[in-house]
């Protein structure tokens, strides 16, 4: 075999042999969330969307379909985009609520502190309202 065709050779069972992972862009749990419901969330409602990824909140539901209970779209277009409906939200995600879109009732979340709860709720309810119809409020 003569020097260039060895060299050709040896190249090519190089490139064959590489066995380095491929560079690919690393999706998160947070990084769905804020991309699904057609569009990115405005940056104040990331760390909602981050406790609820940290959190069992996507066992139970979903962005844009009903699962054990109701999807954060649904939630959304329930209730305003107001201090009032972001407390009452808070309030049940942190102790719970029954009855309020049917049978299934909703686990306490009594570790959050009431601010993070409040994060969540500004996220969910960000979900189909635009910037300019809901306070920008941390």
């Amino acid at each position: 075999m003569n020097k260039k065709c060895f060299t050709v050779i040896l190249f090519a069972a190089a490139i064959a042999c590489n066995t380095e992972p491929k560079s690919t862009p690393q999706t998160t749990a947070t990084d769905s969330l804020i991309n699904s419901a057609g569009g990115i969330a405005d940056s104040v409602y990331e760390h909602g969307a981050k406790l609820i990824t940290e959190n069992d909140c996507l066992t139970c539901h979903k962005i844009n379909e009903k699962s054990f209970g109701p999807s954060y779209n649904e939630i959304s277009s329930r209730y305003p985009f107001s201090e009032g409906a972001t407390e009452n939200l808070a309030h049940s995600i942190m102790h719970g609520s029954k009855g309020l879109w049917g049978t299934n009732a909703m686990t306490p979340h009594s570790n959050l502190r009431y601010e993070d709860a409040k994060a969540m709720a500004r996220y969910i309810l960000s979900l189909k309202h635009t910037s300019t119809t809901h306070p920008n409020t941390k």
